[in-house]
């Protein structure tokens, strides 16, 4: 964690928004470091005022505003430079991206303020952070190729890594989901996200909870008070 993009996405999953984080010139730092925490090789970011080498990598930037000789309005110098680094921030995490990267964003954020979707918005927000960029990706393959139960499989399998999805032989347009985590209202509603956002409309979802139909001749469904009724 050294460069500016790297400490601000590490402070957003500590919970300290953007609008917290305060940017500032460090009295103490290394010359060979664009961090400037008091350890070398810290994981996290300890509070929400941050202090940076700004000669690091912007001295044609900052070296005259930092200088004495221009340090006329010392208070009025601070906010210049943390508002200077708030806009610098947003190239940073810009660099690399990709069109679709931006797409994917685009998509996510959309989502989140419930303009993609209203009515699943607060679903949305429900999943970890870390998994809502995944299926931000899946929502603009779907708007590009249309929806497939193979993307409900990988919308699934983004918020429940173990699940297991069944095709009833019979009816292929039938579905068994056994996920072997507890029925909460949490797992409901994001569940219920992938459902209503990848499963085509043709196909019929039945779920277990915590403990798998049985199946004779598997040994690991059919386990004593541990088998569900199909």
């Amino acid at each position: 964690m050294n460069f500016l993009w790297d400490i601000a996405l590490r402070a957003e999953s500590q919970g300290i928004t953007e609008n917290e984080m305060f940017f500032r010139q460090a009295k103490e730092y290394s010359p060979f470091s664009e961090q400037a925490f008091p350890c070398l090789n810290e994981r996290e970011v300890p509070e929400s005022e941050i202090e940076l080498n700004l000669l690091f990598r912007f001295p044609h930037i900052f070296q005259e505003l930092l200088s004495e000789d221009g340090a006329d309005y010392p208070e009025l110098g601070r906010y210049l430079v943390d508002a200077a680094l708030h806009m610098l921030l947003y190239t940073d995490l810009r660099r690399g991206l990709t069109k679709r990267d931006i797409y994917v964003r685009r998509v996510m954020e959309e989502l989140e303020d419930g303009s993609f979707w209203r009515e699943a918005a607060e679903d949305f927000k429900l999943i970890p952070s870390e998994k809502r960029n995944r299926l931000a990706t899946l929502v603009l393959g779907q708007m590009e190729t249309g929806s497939s139960l193979m993307s409900f499989r990988r919308g699934v399998l983004v918020l429940f890594p173990d699940a297991i999805l069944y095709q009833v032989r019979a009816d292929r347009k039938k579905l068994l989901l056994y996920l072997k985590e507890n029925e909460t209202e949490k797992n409901g509603r994001m569940l219920r996200f992938v459902q209503d956002m990848f499963l085509p409309v043709s196909y019929s979802l039945r779920v277990f909870w915590k403990y798998h139909f049985g199946i004779i001749g598997v040994d690991g469904a059919m386990k004593i008070d541990e088998i569900a009724i199909y």
